[in-house]
């Protein structure tokens, strides 16, 4: 990033920082910002919220906008399509219903859902299939224990 001089030094920040949260006022993603700076994504969230503190701000917004001023309208294109967006909410909705599903060879196959339940149909289920399986070994013990009896008696 090219040093912007009396503009970044009327604020508390490091270059590094300045240069992160110009990036991020630009609408980046923290691994995008990494990959142009040469660092992790982890390093820009740390330099990030390092800007928040020495700012006295809650969120990276926050700080943006006081650094760089500028309105709460985004300053470029939004991560996502509203489609997108849009098309998933739609989904969230719905009833669950097999979705199609790209496999690794480009095949597209249908998924059923993991869970049809609900919560609390699926503890309820997990109740019945505990208590079941208590009570088949319950059972098991007492068949073992009564054969058991049973050679003693023959036995004797």
């Amino acid at each position: 990033m090219v040093d912007q001089g009396s503009a970044r030094s009327a604020w508390p920040l490091t270059q590094r920082q300045y240069d992160c949260l110009q990036l991020f006022a630009d609408r980046r993603s923290a691994k995008e910002i990494g990959l142009e700076l040469g660092i992790s994504h982890h390093a820009v969230e740390k330099h990030l919220l390092a800007c928040r503190e020495r700012l006295g701000v809650q969120t990276s917004v926050d700080a943006a906008r006081l650094v760089f001023g500028g309105s709460t309208a985004p300053t470029a294109r939004p991560y996502y399509d509203i489609a997108e967006v849009q098309e998933a909410e739609l989904s969230c909705q719905s009833d669950p219903a097999p979705q199609p599903h790209r496999g690794l060879g480009g095949t597209t196959t249908e998924v059923a859902p993991i869970n049809r339940f609900g919560a609390m149909s699926t503890l309820l289920l997990i109740l019945a299939v505990a208590v079941g399986s208590i009570l088949a070994v319950a059972a098991i013990i007492a068949a073992a224990e009564g054969a058991n009896q049973l050679g003693r008696t023959l036995l004797s």
